[in-house]
């Protein structure tokens, strides 16, 4: 591949040791997608299901098993676009999928059936993992190949913000203009979110004249060879590779833990003694820390590698599983256990990116991600099945809990396995 040498007419991302003006853009840009992404498939799921049935008449529980298709499908849209993305760039695929996902959550709120909820979830879930997961993990990989630690620390604290904002937002939104007319104004903004994302995102920094990590020693691709690039690892290959196997079930399998612990840490401390506003308020509290806590695990990442910082995030939650296992109503040790779920809750998403990226470096990363994060999201899903057989044995969420506690061992001994250099093209 060759490099560009032509100085910069002008660089308005200011080149520099920070992420530069235009470098902030691409992150912000990311957090936003993060943030929707997070609060329609996952953390709305609070208010929709009894709103619908509030509305419609229509029985709750019944509505909330018609939502694991949509999870299901947002498997599948992560391997579709995830493939979209390696052909097209980043900035095609946000264009389109939020184009997309203003129609769908339209006719969210327009649903008179039980099956155009399942329908219309389904489709929010497979295009919102193209706008919300794949896109902007790819935009964060070519804009910040070495500083991608921080970048994604700082753009998946939209994850977060999510449970801490979307959920009161859009329940004041429904119950002040109502279903319909919410999810009206959502179209509107996923259609503005299109236009901006195609008018300002970039997929390569090389694009406006600016440097990867906006650092001015690093070397910059010259365009046409960034677009006419082809990876070597196709689909066949990667099948093959020992290290992407390796990923997406050691990071996998770290994010079954964080899933576990997240999903039912409200009906564990229900179950010693919190009423249920208090544990709600704790959920948001821990939610709160996963801000920080995704930060720490960027710094990590960017000082020790990767992997160390993996490594360090398996520990810890081990030891967040053991103050769960033996939780009491004891406000000091609850605190503890509410801000080491908040501290995990906020690294997950950007380690599993961010090593990716370390394996297969910024020119192969897209074609690696289209494999691990639809085989990472099967394996995140076995927490159900596991709390399933656990509750149905144990009769507790302790036994859950020491489950998760030999996943977490089985997840570290994964990562020792990664490599922790790069394996692809950097230059």
């Amino acid at each position: 591949m060759s490099i560009d040498n032509t100085a910069i007419a002008a660089n308005p991302g200011k080149s520099g040791t920070g992420f530069g003006s235009y470098g902030w853009g691409m992150i912000i840009f990311s957090m936003l997608m993060y943030f929707a992404y997070a609060g329609w498939v996952a953390d709305g799921i609070n208010i929709f299901t009894p709103a619908f049935a509030s509305r419609n008449g229509w029985d709750q529980a019944k509505l909330l098993s018609l939502v694991a298709p949509g999870g299901l499908m947002g498997v599948v849209g992560a391997g579709f676009f995830g493939q979209l993305v390696v052909k097209k760039g980043p900035r095609f695929v946000l264009t389109l999928c939020l184009v997309c996902s203003a129609a769908s959550v339209i006719w969210f709120g327009r649903i008179s059936s039980l099956a155009e909820f399942a329908l219309s979830f389904m489709a929010i879930n497979f295009f919102a993992s193209g706008f919300g997961f794949i896109a902007p993990g790819t935009l964060m990989n070519n804009w910040f190949p070495r500083k991608k630690g921080m970048a994604l620390a700082v753009a998946t604290t939209g994850f977060p913000l999510a449970t801490a904002v979307f959920v009161p937002l859009i329940a004041l939104m429904f119950n002040r203009l109502g279903i319909t007319l919410a999810t009206s104004v959502w179209g509107v903004i996923f259609l503005a979110a299109a236009v901006l994302g195609f008018l300002v995102v970039k997929d390569n920094p090389e694009q406006i004249g600016c440097y990867p990590d906006n650092d001015p020693t690093e070397e910059r691709a010259s365009v046409e060879d960034l677009d006419s690039y082809v990876s070597p690892f196709t689909v066949k290959r990667l099948l093959k590779d020992r290290d992407m196997w390796l990923i997406s079930f050691g990071w996998g399998c770290l994010w079954m833990v964080t899933m576990g612990i997240v999903v039912q840490l409200v009906p564990r401390l229900m179950s010693i003694g919190y009423s249920q506003q208090s544990s709600i308020a704790l959920l948001s509290a821990a939610a709160v820390c996963a801000i920080p806590g995704g930060l720490l695990w960027g710094w990590l990442d960017q000082k020790f590698g990767t992997k160390t910082a993996s490594f360090i995030y398996g520990v810890l939650y081990i030891i967040t599983l053991f103050l769960l296992i033996y939780q009491t109503k004891n406000y000091a040790l609850t605190f503890m256990t509410v801000v080491f779920v908040g501290i995990g809750l906020g690294g997950i998403k950007n380690l599993l990116t961010s090593m990716v990226s370390t394996v297969y470096g910024r020119f192969d990363f897209g074609s690696a991600y289209r494999l691990v994060v639809p085989i990472s999201l099967i394996v995140r899903t076995l927490a159900f099945l596991i709390m399933g057989i656990a509750l149905a044995v144990f009769k507790s969420l302790s036994g859950a809990y020491a489950m998760f506690i030999v996943v977490d061992i089985i997840a570290l001994g994964l990562i020792v396995l990664t490599r922790g250099t790069c394996k692809g093209k950097t230059h």
